[in-house]
């Protein structure tokens, strides 16, 4: 896998490399992180062999589309607030 400096290299250009950079970002050419598209390519390799792959968002993390942690954080904000709104009344 190539990286940016590689790329930079072979482009031949006679841009410095922070305007070169910018340049391909603004055509829309991907450029290869170290770590990011490892990981993905890990992933998809992992993927292609058959075996389970383990998203950090998965299906069983889920309900009604929405992740479970979400869900119990909005709803202890809602009830805090609710119970706050009751305690102010009543004081």
């Amino acid at each position: 896998m190539t990286n940016a400096n590689q790329m930079y290299k072979q482009s031949g250009s006679t841009l410095s490399f922070k305007e070169w950079i910018e340049r391909e970002k603004a055509k829309g050419v991907v450029i290869p992180q170290k770590g990011v598209t490892d990981k993905i390519s890990d992933e998809l390799q992992e993927k292609l062999n058959g075996n389970e792959v383990n998203f950090v968002n998965s299906e069983k993390d889920k309900f009604l589309g929405l992740s479970k942690t979400v869900l119990i954080v909005s709803t202890l904000i809602v009830l805090g607030a609710v119970g706050y709104s009751i305690y102010r009344k009543k004081k």
